[in-house]
């Protein structure tokens, strides 16, 4: 195969990659920091998933986020360390009887948990993420919440896949975890929760009937935040 040959291929690839139902990192913050996260601990330090060596870390933000906790029962816990696992969707916390050892909440458990600000790693204010059957999800996990209105939601759900490890052919079992995630909306009127992409012509489409959302939001404003121009998008169509 020639070198123009192996570049075509290796742009058709990325291209393929980059188009699939999962967003590509971007300027997401959490794929970011896991990704620093596993380049720091290296293919040295790995969890034993099945009959996979996996590398990195499935955990948000990493280990031990100071956040509030709440369950369906009326539990609440304040100002606690978290750990949100995106793999299996527990969440683990810890008592200040047992700082060493965590407690966990499988999926179900917890309805609700917040991350607190971490200017170090760049969390800038409270991120909030609500159980999928708070807003009508059936799907097992959390999503995180963007915007709230009275109507329309839009989320952010995060999830751990288990990839190859491109720096390493050698060992067959290592594998690392990727993080992935994909944006829903909650339609509140019609108790749907729906996979949206990204972009601009997708949104035009997907609310055509209900608003003209034309020119509201462009394409590079989506590459640049898409938090940020998903929040635009349902602040309008809320109002």
């Amino acid at each position: 195969m020639t070198a123009i040959l192996r570049s075509l291929f290796f742009l058709s690839a990325t291209f393929i990659f980059l188009s699939g139902s999962a967003q590509a990192p971007g300027t997401d913050l959490a794929l970011n920091h896991n990704r620093l996260l596993r380049e720091k601990t290296g293919d040295g330090v790995y969890k034993q998933i099945g009959n996979f060596k996996v590398v990195g870390t499935p955990y948000l933000f990493g280990e031990k986020n100071k956040g509030n906790l709440f369950s369906p029962d009326g539990t609440k816990a304040y100002n606690i360390f978290l750990s949100y696992n995106t793999y299996n969707q527990d969440i683990e916390f810890y008592s200040s009887s047992n700082p060493d050892k965590p407690l966990v909440k499988e999926p179900g458990e917890a309805d609700s948990f917040f991350i607190q600000p971490n200017i170090e790693i760049g969390i800038l204010s409270p991120l909030k993420f609500v159980y999928g059957t708070a807003i009508g999800s059936s799907e097992k996990g959390f999503y995180q919440e963007v915007f709230a209105g009275k109507r329309f939601g839009i989320y952010k759900k995060y999830k751990s896949e288990l990839g190859y490890v491109s720096t390493n052919y050698i060992q067959s079992e290592l594998r690392q975890f990727d993080l992935v995630f994909d944006y829903y909306y909650s339609d509140a009127e019609k108790k749907t929760v729906k996979k949206i992409k990204a972009n601009n012509s997708n949104v035009i489409k997907e609310f055509k009937s209900i608003k003209d959302l034309s020119g509201l939001v462009s394409n590079d404003a989506f590459s640049a935040s898409p938090d940020e121009a998903f929040k635009k998008i349902f602040e309008n169509l809320n109002n």
